[in-house]
């Protein structure tokens, strides 16, 4: 009997989406986790940079940086913050991994990105946000949870 029939999902790739934060961690921390459980499973490491405020509004709230240079500041933090999870994911025993650096929309840029590498799961944190703050903000979780074409693991 092949796996399929006995209800057992393949995995060969997973996408793990991190933002720094700490739901995010764990998030990578499971992605970990299933790599252990299956020695052969890539795993793919995405963090996306948000466009910074002043960006989508024109406004400078602070006026202490152009937008050039926040833009600049936030992707360096997040080539800091993916660096340092590909050394963790690599001394946890992580060896087929790929980082990548996005920068835009979150929820649309991991699924842009499981489109183009077809990964069987997205691993990704939740922050918990609330209810209300869920509906009227949107939350990047449930938007790709929402729209993904393969399977969502949500870790809280």
């Amino acid at each position: 009997m092949d796996q399929t029939a006995r209800g057992i999902l393949p995995l060969t790739k997973i996408l793990v989406a991190i933002d720094g934060t700490k739901p995010s961690m764990r998030a990578l921390d499971m992605g970990i986790s299933l790599v252990k459980v299956e020695k052969n499973l890539e795993m793919d490491i995405v963090m996306v940079v948000p466009y910074p405020v002043q960006y989508v509004t024109g406004e400078n709230p602070t006026g202490d940086l152009t937008i050039v240079e926040r833009l600049a500041t936030l992707k360096e933090r997040g080539e800091t913050i993916l660096n340092h999870a590909k050394d963790y994911s690599v001394s946890n025993g992580v060896m087929k991994l790929k980082t990548v650096l996005k920068q835009g929309d979150p929820a649309r840029e991991i699924l842009d990105l499981a489109e183009t590498i077809k990964p069987d799961l997205i691993v990704i944190g939740n922050r918990r946000r609330g209810f209300l703050r869920g509906v009227f903000l949107g939350s990047v979780s449930q938007r790709v949870a929402a729209n993904s074409k393969c399977a969502v693991l949500v870790v809280k």
